[in-house]
C-alpha cells in the first residue's frame, strides 16, 4: 500500500524498474536538500518535474516490476481498455515523442490463434497511411508480450463524445462521417475492409478530425467469424441475414450509416443488447426505424445518405465507400451553402410551392412500395406544402383515380423497389382518359436508367433516374404542373 512506502523505497523501486535514472534522482534529492523526507513530498516533486505519472506511481506502490516499458516506449497512462487489449499513452525513451501502445491482454497471449489474430490486425493496419486512419508504426511479439505501436491522437473516441453530447449538429455529424468514410474508401482501395466499425473505433482528434482504428479483422478466423473473433459478432449477424461473404465492403458501409444515424438522431439504430442470439437476429437489422421518424429535423439530404447506407438489401446500399463519400461531400457542400434547411430554401416568399393558384395545398399521390422511401418522399413534399398521399399498390391508384372524386392533383411513381410494375403503371396512365393530362413524374431506381426509352414521357410526364437531388425532384413536379396547365 502507498501508506507503507517510504520515500527511499519509492526512489529505489522507480530506479529498479527504469522509469527514472540515477541522475534524475540525484537532481530531485538535491532540490529537496535531504533524503529524509516523507513519501508524499518526494511524490509531489517527481510528478511536478514530469518524471513519474500517477499511473506509474500506483504500479510502483503495488509492487509491479513489469508493464512500465514496451520496447523503447515508456508507459505513462492507460487510455483505453477493451476485451482483448489495453491501450497506453507512452513516450519514446530517446525522442520523448508520444505514441499509443496497444497491448494484448495476458489471458490471450498464451493462445496462438489470438496472438496471430492480433499480429495480423497490426500488420494489415500498418499498410494504411491516410489522414483518417490512425497510423501503425510497429508490431512486436517479444517475451510473451504482444503490442502494436501507433500514433497517439489527442482526443476521444466517438462513443465517449456521444455519451456526453447525446446528439451532434448536422454540420458536425457530416464532417465526422466524411472523414470516417474517407478512411474506409482509402482502405477499400488497398483491399482492406474494417469488420469492426463502431463508435468506439472512431477517434475524433482535438481539432475535429475523425480517425479510424482497429483495422485488419477481415478474413481472419474460421468459418463462423463471430465464434473465432467475437469482435465481429454484429457483422456476423448482418452478413448471415443478408447472405454476403464476411469481407464485403457493403457491411462496413452499413455500420458507417449506423454511426451517421446515431450522431444525427442521438439514438442508436440497432437495438443495443449483450444477448448473443438477439445480436445475431435478422430482424435486428431489418426493423430499423427511418431516421426521419426518430429525428424529424434531420435534413433530407443527410437522411437519404443514411437510409441508403443502412438498406437491409446489400444491392440497394452504396456499393463502395467512394459512392457514399461522394454523396456526403455533396451534402456537406449544400449544408455550407444553405444550412440544415437547404433542401427547402427555394420556397416562394409569398406561398409554398406545394400550393395551387387557389392557395390550397396540392394533393400529390406517391406510388412507392419501400417503407423507408415512402417516408423520405412524404417528408420532402409535406415540407414544401403538398398534401401527400401514399400507396404501394398501382391497382389501388387506378381505383382511386376513377372513384368519382378529385383524388389527387399529381402523381410521383417510384420504381426503385417496385420494378417494372411501376413503369407499366406510368405508361398505362398515359392512355387513360382520366389521367392522360395529369402531371405525373416517374422516378427510376439506381440500376434502372436504361428504362427511360421504355417510358411514355412528355412535358407533363418527366422521367428522372436515381440518384437525384431533392431539389431536382421538386422541380420536376413543378415542371409537370406547368406543362399540364399548357395542355389545357
Amino acid at each position: 500500500m502507498v501508506t507503507s512506502l517510504t520515500a527511499e523505497k519509492l526512489a529505489q523501486r522507480a530506479l529498479d524498474v527504469g522509469v527514472v535514472s540515477e541522475q534524475d534522482l540525484q537532481s530531485v534529492w538535491s532540490e529537496l536538500g535531504t533524503r529524509n523526507v516523507e513519501y508524499e513530498q518526494l511524490k509531489q516533486v517527481l510528478m511536478r518535474r514530469g518524471l513519474l505519472t500517477n499511473y506509474q506511481l500506483d504500479r510502483i506502490a503495488e509492487g509491479f516490476r513489469t508493464g512500465f516499458f514496451y520496447g523503447d516506449y515508456k508507459v505513462q497512462y492507460c487510455v483505453g481498455a477493451g476485451t482483448f487489449a489495453r491501450v497506453y499513452r507512452a513516450a519514446h525513451r530517446v525522442t520523448n515523442e508520444l505514441f499509443a501502445v496497444k497491448v494484448l491482454r495476458k489471458r490471450f497471449s498464451t493462445n496462438p490463434q489470438d496472438v496471430e489474430l492480433f499480429r495480423r490486425e497490426g500488420e494489415l493496419g500498418a499498410q494504411l497511411k491516410h489522414e483518417n486512419i490512425v497510423a501503425i508504426h510497429e508490431v512486436t511479439s517479444k517475451g510473451g508480450f504482444h503490442y502494436i505501436v501507433m500514433d497517439f491522437v489527442e482526443g476521444r473516441n466517438l462513443r465517449d463524445f456521444w455519451k456526453v453530447r447525446g446528439k451532434f449538429s448536422p454540420e458536425e455529424s457530416t464532417r465526422i462521417a466524411e472523414g470516417m468514410v474517407a478512411g474506409l474508401n482509402y482502405a477499400f482501395q488497398k483491399g482492406v475492409t474494417h469488420r469492426d466499425l463502431k463508435m468506439s473505433n472512431v477517434i475524433v482528434s482535438s481539432d475535429g478530425v475523425a480517425k479510424l482504428v482497429d483495422f485488419g479483422l477481415a478474413g481472419l478466423g474460421g468459418e463462423d467469424g463471430d465464434d473465432a473473433n467475437p469482435r465481429t459478432i454484429d457483422y456476423a449477424g448482418l452478413e448471415r441475414a443478408t447472405n454476403v461473404r464476411k469481407d464485403d465492403t457493403r457491411s462496413d458501409i452499413f455500420f458507417a450509416g449506423c454511426i451517421f444515424y446515431q450522431m444525427l438522431s442521438g439514438k442508436p439504430p440497432l437495438a443495443e443488447t449483450r444477448e448473443r442470439s438477439q445480436r445475431l437476429s435478422k430482424t435486428r437489422y431489418q426493423n430499423i426505424r427511418p431516421i426521419t421518424e426518430v429525428e424529424p429535423k434531420t435534413p433530407l439530404m443527410l437522411a437519404r445518405v443514411v437510409q441508403k447506407a443502412i438498406e437491409f438489401d446489400p444491392a440497394r446500399r452504396y456499393q463502395t465507400p467512394g459512392e457514399m463519400l461522394a454523396d456526403i461531400k455533396l451534402s456537406a457542400k449544400r449544408l455550407a451553402e444553405h444550412g440544415p434547411d437547404g433542401d427547402h430554401a427555394a420556397v416562394s416568399q409569398k406561398k409554398l410551392e406545394g400550393h395551387g393558384p387557389d392557395g390550397e395545398p396540392r394533393k400529390l399521390m406517391v406510388v412507392e412500395s419501400d417503407h423507408k422511401m415512402q417516408n423520405l418522399l412524404r417528408e420532402l413534399f409535406k415540407k414544401c406544402g403538398y398534401r401527400v398521399l401514399v400507396t404501394s399498390d398501382p391497382e389501388r391508384l387506378f381505383a382511386r383515380l376513377y372513384d368519382g372524386s378529385q383524388a389527387f392533383d399529381a402523381m410521383l411513381i417510384s420504381t426503385g423497389a417496385m420494378g417494372r410494375e411501376g413503369l407499366d403503371a406510368f405508361n398505362r396512365l398515359a392512355t387513360e382518359a382520366a389521367a392522360k393530362n395529369l402531371p405525373t413524374v416517374l422516378l427510376l431506381g439506381d440500376q434502372q436508367g436504361s428504362w427511360r426509352s421504355d417510358a411514355a414521357a412528355g412535358g407533363h410526364r418527366p422521367v428522372l433516374a436515381m440518384p437525384v437531388k431533392s431539389r431536382e425532384l421538386r422541380e420536376a413536379v413543378l415542371r409537370a404542373f406547368a406543362a399540364a396547365v399548357a395542355l389545357t
